[in-house]
């Protein structure tokens, strides 16, 4: 690789105008490229691929509109009246579709907002279940219904039906209680009890609008245009939320205006998740800058020192246009902290060319060490592709493409730039920093010791104890202010501080799903009688299926026999008259029960609003269709696979076609096994590593060892060092521990290349060991950066990162010229 770099070089050097065409040509390749990848903001992409045989673990992480629902709430000062409230939700939501209409049709940004009732609904409502009484008539009923027909009771019924005609019943619908003498319409209410005091509906109705009970909050249900985890695509929509808020606020005083639900949450994580890699990333990219240019005084040494690094990220990025189409924004940010190691491999080439002022000198002491950490930290980073979890893929591959990139370009392109003659170095800087590498770190017995004693604690506490992986998806959330209101808010006024899930049943078909729903239904209801389960929805009791109401008309013809109906006719005559009601009056009864019904499926009726039915039951974007209920638990919902909320899951999960509509609940045992996966992969990395090194060093087992002590080492001391100050490893720093292992590669090589060229080069290592400290300055600054930051998933990274490099760099400088210099000490001194 070294000859063929130096020809490279010199032929570039006599044919200038091929050069340009092709560095120019490759720059425009790869970002045009780059710049028709689709970058997605899917959180989804956070969770591991599941592998179920039957696929309904799938749906969870499915697109589902019911988990897209945002909740607007509309919270009175005090003494303001439900009518001012209303008032405020109206115009707020009228506001709200005004802005929609604007993007046009293709560019909407809500589907519906349920937020009132209409006027007809309740009208529609009667009548649907007039034409279909029978089918909602339980065969339970029946027994119950004998007992209805007697002479005591139907005294009793008729002075009922009196009173119901004289008040709002009978002056609203007077042909529900002509059709109903005996008194069926009870029945049926206590049916429908369940609907109005479980799970959702803790909810009052004040003209036409959702109140709480306490009716100082009013509700209304937002359902966005896009998924709730494309926060991409769904930004749009909360930028005019929060404009619309801002202006109520002013206009309306009174009404404060606030929002939660899953799209907000995702929205939220991903501004800040954005904001945080601008402010404490970008701040300290800039710093660093700054820093470069004191230490190199040429005005062209940063364009220099950023151009590979461009050139490897749009590298990267066209070789996941070719492979994939798409990129996660999500693995692009944190890929941004892996450019780090890349620029390092920049350093070594400018550091190194500062100093001997010739390129060709440069590439002869430089190709070596750069392609074989090159290739070593991409045997790390490919580990990740094996990981299932689509982030982890995007990252690995990016990472990987990204470093290859930044190498080709440093290598092939970068000496082409350099001026030969024209360099100029800050030389009070540079002594300062030859002045700590000449120094005898490695001889000082006092330092080594040290070393030693924290290594071995370390070592102890992760034998000892092992690391711990945090596999709870929620502690990587970001919270902002007004949703944590919005949701405290709702909770306390409705559920109590209980915490609301859905649960759902699936089926190739609605009706398979109905029916499915009933199983769904029996299983919580004996959860309910053990304690677990406070209550749900009982939406079983109005999804009747088409057999089953095909069942229920055939009893209810069986039940009205010419007896039983000749028996009903002489009670009413007899009763009637004497409540004041002429017995006529009670035809449409006997019209009723002779009438021909036939099954008919509500949720096709057009009789539910569209803003509840999608609460209720939804067809998957894969063709599926399920059928929700909601279920209030206790608090602990989120906390531990011994908490109720588990147990109620894992009862529910493990019936077939019976799902649980949390994501959480399905990662937390794949996270998990990804955690113990990814360590057998960081094993492997580490064999790949020392497979490599053995062949670099043609086979000679005592430097190959030395070379690789080092990376293990400071692998082991951030393992231990997590242990000790009781960090835990998550889905987002468990990346960056392959970063570690990369520079920590790194830095072994160029060390143990320059402790081996000392007898040709004695100022070699002292080269490498310039280009390490700026690399390190820049990570350390970089990342230690991110513990400022406040999302909790960002700064997460920052301890076993700064650990990582911290240990590195003293296992560089310190540990292995010391190992190099006690095993080499008959052939003289280091």
């Amino acid at each position: 690789m070294t000859k063929l770099c130096i020809h490279i070089y010199q032929y570039f050097r006599s044919h200038r105008v091929t050069f340009w065409s092709m560095m120019v040509g490759v720059f425009l390749f790869c970002g045009y490229f780059a710049s028709q990848i689709h970058l997605e903001e899917d959180l989804n992409k956070l969770f591991p691929v599941s592998r179920n045989e039957d696929g309904s673990t799938k749906l969870a992480f499915a697109n589902l509109r019911i988990k897209d629902k945002t909740f607007l709430l509309f919270e009175g000062a005090e003494g303001i009246s439900a009518e001012r409230i209303a008032e405020v939700c109206d115009t707020f939501v009228d506001s709200l579709q005004a802005r929609n209409t604007i993007y046009g049709e293709d560019g909407q940004l809500i589907d519906d907002v349920f937020y009132s009732l209409s006027e007809d609904l309740l009208p529609d409502v009667v009548d649907y279940f007039t034409g279909h009484f029978p089918a909602y008539i339980d065969t339970a009923f029946y027994a119950r219904i004998d007992s209805m027909l007697t002479i005591e009771h139907m005294k009793c019924q008729m002075l009922q039906n009196r009173r119901d005609l004289t008040g709002n019943l009978g002056q609203m619908f007077p042909e529900l209680i002509q059709m109903d003498p005996i008194g069926l319409r009870s029945l049926l209410a206590g049916q429908m009890e369940y609907l109005s005091k479980d799970g959702a509906g803790s909810y009052r109705i004040v003209d036409g609008h959702f109140f709480v009970p306490d009716s100082t909050v009013c509700v209304a249900f937002l359902t966005p245009h896009y998924s709730a985890t494309n926060t991409g695509q769904g930004s749009a929509l909360f930028d005019v939320l929060n404009e619309l808020v801002e202006d109520f606020a002013i206009t309306f005083p009174d009404v404060r205006v606030s929002y939660h639900g899953t799209p907000a949450s995702g929205y939220y994580n991903a501004a800040q998740i954005k904001r945080d890699l601008i402010v404490t990333v970008g701040g300290s990219m800039l710093l660093v800058l700054v820093f470069l240019s004191v230490c190199f005084r040429n005005r062209d040494t940063i364009p220099l020192l950023l151009l590979p690094v461009l050139f490897g990220a749009l590298f990267g990025l066209t070789a996941m246009y070719f492979l994939k189409g798409q990129f996660s924004l999500l693995a692009l940010g944190i890929g941004a902290v892996v450019l780090g190691v890349a620029m390092s491999y920049v350093l070594h080439v400018l550091t190194h060319y500062k100093y001997v002022g010739n390129p060709e000198q440069m590439l002869l002491d430089q190709v070596k060490p750069v392609c074989l950490g090159c290739l070593t930290t991409i045997g790390s980073f490919m580990g990740l592709i094996f990981i299932d979890t689509a982030l982890l893929q995007d990252f690995g591959l990016f990472a990987a493409f990204a470093i290859v990139g930044t190498t080709i370009f440093s290598l092939v392109f970068l000496p082409q730039l350099f001026r030969p003659g024209t360099e100029q170095v800050n030389h009070r800087i540079f002594a300062v920093i030859d002045r700590i590498n000449i120094y005898p770190f490695h001889k000082k017995k006092l330092l080594l010791a040290g070393i030693g004693i924290v290594t071995v604690v370390c070592l102890v506490s992760y034998v000892v104890c092992g690391t711990q992986f945090d596999a709870d998806m929620h502690n990587l959330g970001y919270k902002a202010v007004l949703t944590t209101h919005s949701e405290n808010l709702l909770r306390s006024k409705t559920y109590v501080a209980d915490k609301q899930k859905y649960f759902a049943a699936t089926g190739k078909n609605m009706e398979e799903a109905i029916a499915n729903l009933g199983i769904l239904s029996h299983k919580l209801d004996s959860l309910q009688k053990i304690g677990l389960v406070k209550s749900y929805t009982h939406s079983e009791k109005i999804f009747i299926p088409l057999q089953i109401q095909q069942e229920r008309i055939d009893a209810w013809k069986r039940y009205w026999t010419d007896q039983r109906l000749s028996s009903v006719r002489r009670l009413i005559s007899e009763t009637a008259p004497q409540a004041g009601l002429r017995s006529e009056a009670f035809q449409p009864f006997f019209d009723c029960v002779r009438a021909d019904y036939e099954p008919d499926a509500l949720y096709e009726a057009g009789i539910i609003p569209q803003g509840y039915l999608s609460t209720l039951m939804e067809q998957s974007y894969d063709g599926e269709y399920l059928c929700f209920t909601s279920v209030r638990c206790a608090n602990d919902v989120v906390r531990g696979k011994t908490s109720d909320y588990y147990r109620i899951c894992d009862a529910i999960a493990s019936v077939p076609n019976l799902l649980v509509l949390d994501t959480y609940y399905y990662t937390t045992d794949t996270l998990i096994s990804m955690n113990e996966n990814f360590n057998v992969l960081q094993w492997v990395s580490m064999l790949f590593v020392f497979v490599v090194l053995l062949f670099s060093f043609h086979f000679n087992l005592k430097n190959t060892l030395i070379g690789f002590f080092p990376i293990l080492l400071s692998w082991l001391i951030v393992l231990g060092a997590m242990v000790l100050f009781g960090m835990k490893f998550n889905l987002i720093n468990i990346i960056i521990s392959t970063f570690i292992f990369g520079i920590g590669v790194d830095y072994s090589i160029f060390v143990m290349n320059g402790l081996i060229g000392r007898e040709k080069d004695t100022r070699l290592l002292s080269y490498h060991k310039t280009a390490i400290l700026f690399s390190a300055i820049i990570l350390i600054v970089t990342v230690g950066s991110m513990l400022f930051a406040s999302h909790p998933a960002i700064r997460s990274v920052g301890f076993s990162t700064l650990v990582g490099l911290v240990s590195a760099v003293v296992l560089s400088y310190v540990v292995q010229p010391a190992i190099y210099r006690w095993l080499n000490r008959k052939g003289g001194h280091v």
